[in-house]
């Protein structure tokens, strides 16, 4: 019954900090009433929170590509839950790449089903300059703490892919998709979220530039 909506360019805490808005219906779907607007405890200009958002239940994940915890848009992502029922959200925990490094982008996609978090970070350079890259993160305390439990590379990655543009997750399974490497690549763990491995690359048939 909820809708979670990112408004990146939103300047509440700063020319473009970010905001998101968190409506619900009590109607069926009828209409929708705001009921929350979400900025980063720790915003600031340029942050886009909110590029990218994901709910499950009374948890949503909010991205912030440009934050620069980990140096000049290395990005983040954090994790808000209620607990009256969406009347009210409240900050819990905030989350970067063990990793971060300048340009990274994390955060520009994040997805959330359960215990665990994917958050894209599609401008890393693991595999060269913005092959990109996916963080898997995990809570074991009930969403009190997240800890980064994986990171997803492709196995053919290569410069400018941008893997991590786009990613979802069911259950085990964590799809990524790789912008310019025209491609989505398909994860899975067999561990409960200690290792991820990959299991398939997917292209269209008619894949063209």
């Amino acid at each position: 019954d909820t809708n979670v909506v990112g408004a990146d360019g939103d300047d509440y805490r700063g020319s473009s900090s970010g905001a998101v808005h968190a409506s619900r219906t009590t109607d069926g779907g009828a209409t929708h009433d705001q009921v929350a607007k979400l900025t980063a405890a720790d915003g600031a200009a340029e942050d886009q929170f909110g590029i990218s958002v994901a709910i499950d239940g009374g948890t949503i994940v909010v991205g912030a590509d440009r934050d620069d915890d980990g140096g000049d848009n290395s990005g983040s992502a954090y994790v808000f839950r209620t607990t009256d029922g969406g009347a009210t959200y409240g900050q819990v925990a905030k989350m970067t790449a063990s990793d971060a490094s300048p340009l990274d982008l994390f955060g520009k996609s994040v997805a959330i089903d359960g215990a665990t978090i994917v958050a894209g970070a599609y401008g890393d350079d693991d595999g060269g300059s913005s092959s990109g890259s996916v963080c898997v993160f995990l809570t074991t305390d009930g969403g009190a703490t997240y800890g980064q439990v994986a990171k997803l590379t492709a196995s053919d990655a290569a410069a400018g892919d941008y893997f991590g543009n786009s990613v979802a997750i069911a259950g085990g399974t964590v799809v990524l998709g790789a912008r310019d490497g025209e491609a989505a690549y398909v994860f899975r763990t067999t561990d409960g979220g200690a290792t991820y491995d990959q299991v398939a690359e997917l292209t269209a048939a008619d894949v063209s530039s």
